[in-house]
């Protein structure tokens, strides 16, 4: 399992130096179609995750229990190394693409990124040794509802920041360029450049366009793909979860 952990850590970073060279080599178009790509895979790979909650559920650590005490039963103890490393190379490559997209979409410098990443990593230490010591006494029905819930708001936002991405590249039609614009109201970034706007304003909006796709003017296709991206996935995790009967 330290195995595991410790070649997926290495092969993280690694991906991350590659990915960041590339990254940093595009402009213009190329540049919006790069960061619309990485927007639209980083919701995928949260979809994907939500539909496998949705699926293992509370029995997720029975399940995992399982396949380790059968590997060790078979003798093929290396298999826990490739499910350890494939488990925690996926949170790499992740965590790769949403700390960029997060930098390319607002005026956070590379340092916020980093800090922010490192609290956001503590915070989960936490709450998985938490969850590790105190599994009998958490409600996991519960938890992995309210998990599925900010998972989806995930992945339909970045989805949808995506094509918003395609739509300044001109690689999309937009349908109408702009629906309705209230930056003035609850700005896209920190700062935004307009003294008369509350810097509280500027923070909410700043993270809700970095967590959850947020446009102050969106275009009408826009308008359109993020509903039906939040219905049509609530409704399969919700079929999926009932099916299982959790």
């Amino acid at each position: 399992m330290y195995l595991g952990i410790i070649l997926a850590i290495a092969a993280s970073v690694v991906f991350a130096i590659i990915f960041s060279t590339v990254f940093g080599g595009f402009t213009g178009i190329l540049e919006k179609i790069f960061e619309g790509t990485t927007f639209i895979i980083s919701g995928i790979f949260i979809l994907t995750l939500v539909l496998w909650v949705s699926k293992e559920g509370p029995k997720m650590r029975e399940n995992l229990e399982g396949k380790v005490e059968e590997s060790i039963n078979t003798q093929k103890v290396f298999s826990i190394s490739i499910t350890t490393f494939i488990i925690i190379i996926r949170e790499g490559i992740e965590l790769v693409l949403l700390t960029s997209g997060a930098a390319s979409i607002g005026s956070l410098n590379q340092v916020s990124v980093i800090l922010g990443s490192i609290i956001g990593l503590v915070i989960s230490i936490l709450i998985g040794l938490l969850i590790f010591y105190g599994i009998k006494s958490i409600n996991l029905r519960l938890f992995f509802k309210i998990t599925n819930i900010m998972l989806i708001l995930f992945a339909a936002g970045l989805i949808t920041y995506g094509i918003h991405e395609f739509i300044e590249a001109g690689i999309i039609n937009p349908i109408i360029g702009e629906v309705w614009n209230i930056k003035h109201v609850l700005p896209e970034s920190f700062p935004d450049g307009n003294p008369a706007t509350p810097e509280f304003l500027e923070i909410i909006g700043a993270l809700l366009k970095a967590l959850f796709g947020y446009n102050a003017n969106p275009a009408l296709l826009e308008v359109i793909i993020y509903p039906v991206l939040l219905v049509s996935i609530s409704i399969i995790s919700a079929l999926i979860w009932k099916r299982n009967k959790y």
